[in-house]
């Protein structure tokens, strides 16, 4: 990625830039920014740019052709092989691409590191193959190769995609441009059949299918001729796909891989059933593990018959397949821990239910698709807090165009709603107007029942945005607009704000969970719920972000407290870098969700989050979280 930020930074750039400013931005050695440049001016003239060096000034890009450097820049883009942790998984998609030897020169020159770094990483290679059943040969002079049962080899891809592997992704990229035809004869083929797949089942079956695509393309197989008519659907289907994939890519596709095709489509396709039936001891453990939640959270997952019955099929459906050893991978799962915190400790307590009731073992992945019902219903509640405002008073400083603007911007907000507007003059007719919520853009001379949002004259889409959100909260009271912002700053604080030097994640987290609890923000067991909830899996998502946070709401007030590692830590193959410990209050559980979407949009802002962690002051961590919303670094 570094190649990448180099060519924007060269592009963004209206005069040179100087060898020390590489240097100083991404804090590598003069010789390693050196060699990254020389490698770009080497690339220059086939690739849309050509990079000037001017002695004591540094370097100038120059575009030729802005749709080859597009394609360069897109490239460097998905290439995150230079310093990315996942490198010896990358190094295994590159061997399982390669149909004899390779030296470890050439690994070294793909990979852009040293021949002794590509040896050190061979070990965790050989260890990432063998839990694939696979194996790496070493031959003198010849170099390395890898050995192992085709399945085992596609078994090994088909998980990496789902992970998002960028080199695979690179690697397959003209098969997924031109794989549209095949998932729509996919489609046609299994309604023809007066069968049924849902959409994950559907991706298992789609991934599957174009990995082996990808695998026939570089290993050539032995075609197979049809010698008898399929004899049931699963095999009509297969067979259909295999004759599309040959035609639309130009490989044959051998009976072993047809087998697997139809194993694939066994274990997810499925007979159309009108009703799913499940017992009455699972609604009845269901309604149980609902009414517990309730109290627990103050929510109302009881009470919505729609999301009890969506929740039950799901379930139901879920317990077969997992007596059958079957379960399926989620692609938005590390999505779904950040942004619905929450709502994913929810799914883990309800796994645990099934597990203690039912003895399946649910996936991090199923516990996902768990997630996804109880989040459809939060969101089916926040809207209809929205919905609970039915007369809106809008106070303005007159009855002229700016009032009817914001009515106008009001109404877009509260479709259902009655609004009407007021001069500053006319409180009467205000009060008896009844409203249960008022916007004024001015402070008011008298009390109402409603509650008073203080707004500009003039609103901005953030405006309408921040009002959408706070009035989300069950408990939405008088405030300004302006200040909306400003409590999910307050509760940083700078006497939990640190810089520390550790080499064992577990250990400093349960020392900051515990000075939490100690400091009477954390309620009892916090520090306990803390590692409760990293047991179940870790909260070290993108760029070494860290959301650590009790898997039960227990805190007596609300923090978050926040260590900046002086060096990543590296904790089940992921590498720390900077930690959010949330503790919040029961009353508060919404406000979980607002931070982890801006701790979301920070890790997703690779700049910003770099900024970060060179400058390790509170004040310049407040500053880039208001900035995600708009404006520039």
């Amino acid at each position: 990625m570094r190649l990448c930020h180099i060519m924007n930074d060269l592009l963004e750039a209206k005069d040179y830039l100087s060898l020390d400013h590489f240097i100083k931005t991404y804090e590598v050695s003069k010789r390693t920014i050196q060699n990254d440049l020389s490698y770009l001016m080497q690339m220059s003239s086939r690739k849309g740019y050509q990079l000037h060096m001017r002695r004591g000034r540094g370097y100038l890009l120059e575009v030729t052709n802005r749709e080859l450097l597009n394609d360069f820049i897109k490239s460097l883009e998905s290439d995150r092989l230079i310093d990315t942790k996942d490198r010896n998984k990358s190094i295994a998609v590159y061997l399982a691409m390669q149909s004899d030897y390779v030296s470890m020169d050439k690994v070294a020159e793909t990979f852009q590191i040293s021949k002794t770094s590509v040896k050190k990483e061979m070990r965790e290679v050989e260890e990432l193959l063998e839990s694939f059943h696979l194996q790496l040969e070493k031959k003198s002079h010849y170099g390395i190769r890898l050995i192992g049962a085709a399945h085992d080899c596609k078994q090994m891809l088909a998980d990496f995609f789902f992970e998002n592997n960028p080199f695979l992704e690179n690697a397959m990229q003209d098969i997924l441009k031109d794989f549209a035809q095949v998932n729509s004869l996919l489609v046609n083929q299994i309604e023809k059949e007066d069968l049924n797949i849902n959409y994950n089942e559907l991706k298992n079956v789609i991934v599957w299918l174009q990995i082996t695509v990808f695998y026939a393309r570089i290993h050539v197989e032995k075609q197979m001729f049809m010698t008898s008519k399929p004899v049931n659907a699963i095999q009509r289907i297969a067979w259909k796909m295999k004759e599309m994939m040959e035609a639309c890519f130009d490989i044959a596709i051998s009976a072993e891989s047809l087998q697997e095709m139809e194993v694939v489509l066994r274990l997810n396709v499925r007979a159309k059933q009108p009703t799913v039936s499940f017992s009455d001891q699972l609604r009845q453990d269901v309604d149980l593990f609902l009414l517990d939640i309730d109290k627990l959270y103050n929510t109302a997952f009881s009470e919505d018959q729609d999301f009890k019955e969506s929740l039950l099929t799901h379930v139901s459906l879920l317990i077969e397949r997992l007596h059958q050893k079957i379960s399926y991978k989620n692609t938005l799962i590390k999505e779904i821990c950040i942004r619905y915190p929450m709502i994913f400790n929810i799914a883990i307590r309800f796994s645990d239910m099934l597990k203690e009731k039912y003895n399946v073992e649910v996936t991090h992945d199923e516990a996902g698709f768990i997630a996804t019902h109880f989040a459809a219903h939060m969101e089916r509640e926040r809207k209809s807090r929205i919905l609970r405002f039915n007369r809106i008073g809008v106070v303005c400083s007159s009855g002229g165009g700016s009032a009817y603007l914001i009515k106008l911007q009001i109404e877009s907000l509260f479709s259902q709603a009655d609004v009407e507007t007021f001069s500053f003059l006319q409180m009467d007719e205000l009060e008896r107007y009844h409203p249960d919520l008022i916007f004024t853009i001015m402070p008011l001379d008298r009390d109402f029942a409603a509650p008073v949002i203080y707004i500009k004259e003039l609103l901005d889409d953030l405006d309408l945005m921040r009002i959408r959100q706070v009035l989300q909260y069950d408990n939405c009271d008088s405030l300004s607009i302006a200040d909306a912002d400003s409590y999910l700053y307050s509760i940083f604080d700078r006497h939990f704000f640190q810089i520390r030097k550790s080499d064992d994640y577990l250990a400093l987290l349960q020392e900051m969970a515990q000075q939490i609890e100690e400091s009477g923000y954390g309620g009892e067991h916090y520090a306990q719920y803390v590692m409760e909830r990293e047991s179940y899996m870790s909260t070290i998502y993108m760029n070494g972000v860290c959301i650590p946070h009790p898997i039960e709401i227990c805190a007596n007030r609300n923090l978050i407290s926040v260590c900046i590692l002086e060096e990543p830590i590296c904790y089940e193959d992921k590498q720390a870098s900077i930690i959010f410990m949330v503790s919040l209050t029961k009353e508060d559980y919404e406000v979980h969700k607002d931070i982890t979407k801006k701790l979301y949009q920070l890790m997703n802002d690779e700049k910003r989050l770099q900024w970060v962690l060179r400058n390790r002051t509170l004040e310049e961590l407040l500053i880039v979280m208001k900035e995600l919303d708009g404006g520039t670094l």
